[in-house]
């Protein structure tokens, strides 16, 4: 009787433990409309990589945009040799706005703790303990693809969410920073529908394991520099009232010109604390 129990118990681990190897990466579309809403924006391929442990996620990236199939490796901006990057921006098409890094979002959950890059502030790589979203949960239900998910609200980082998730795959991750719920995020969106992230397709799990990191590394450490989120928030209001003090001076030059001042909220998604 002894060893039947052992023996239960040695294959409750192996199952245990083969769950946790699992890897599955999602795609995404992600509609960006920061100025008008509504859905009224470019739109951007986005995907997401994770195991019980961790998750990556990027968009507005090259290599997303040229292939349907390719997978979005995590990579970190060139650095050269003044320290900083070099961040080159293709526009493609007459909108999309994009780079060989993306916007990218690294959490580890054993550290408790989110790694980001943010597309068009320089040499911006934010480190910060996870944030806590105090999600709402509603009794609404809906089927996205084969799944049957349930709604969560929130308010976080100056946007009111919606978000649709799983228990299917019951891990607590979601595109960009939607996170720490009791299953896979599949859909989420603001009020406004000024983010909207809709889901595409997924494989889980992985046929072929991939590492996920946010820092390859044969980076040296001294070509990044990690700042906090609040550091964050003061970099994208200084560079908003540079543009413009620009402006202005354009203006003084150009009379028909009429400078106007942009908000934070049209131009990122993280607005408040």
């Amino acid at each position: 009787m002894k060893q039947a129990h052992l023996q239960l118990l040695f294959l409750l681990l192996t199952s245990l433990l083969n769950a946790q190897e699992k890897q599955g990466i999602v795609n995404y579309g992600y509609i960006k409309s920061l100025i008008y809403g509504q859905k009224q924006g470019e739109e951007y391929k986005a995907q997401l990589l994770f195991d019980s442990k961790h998750s990556y996620f990027v968009t507005q990236k090259d290599s997303l945009e040229d292939s349907e199939n390719n997978l979005a490796v995590p990579i970190i901006s060139e650095a050269n040799e003044e320290g900083g990057t070099n961040e080159s921006i293709n526009i493609r098409g007459s909108r999309l706005i994009t780079n060989y890094v993306g916007n990218q979002v690294y959490f580890d959950r054993e550290k408790d703790t989110l790694w980001s890059y943010v597309m068009g502030m320089g040499n911006i790589y934010i480190k910060e303990k996870k944030p806590t979203i105090n999600w709402t949960f509603e009794k609404d239900t809906k089927k996205i693809g084969v799944f049957t998910c349930k709604k969560a609200t929130a308010t976080f980082k100056g946007r009111d969410y919606t978000v649709w998730y799983t228990t299917a795959i019951p891990i607590p991750y979601g595109p960009w920073k939607l996170n720490g719920l009791p299953g896979l995020v599949l859909e989420g969106y603001d009020s406004e529908y000024k983010i909207y992230f809709y889901f595409k397709n997924i494989e889980y799990p992985l046929k072929k394991k991939i590492k996920i990191d946010f820092i390859k590394q044969d980076v040296e450490e001294r070509f990044t520099q990690w700042f906090g989120y609040k550091t964050y928030l003061k970099h994208a209001k200084y560079l908003i009232e540079e543009q413009h003090e620009r402006s202005l001076i354009i203006a003084k030059k150009h009379p028909k010109f009429l400078p106007t001042k942009q908000k934070i909220e049209e131009l990122r998604i993280e607005i408040a604390e």
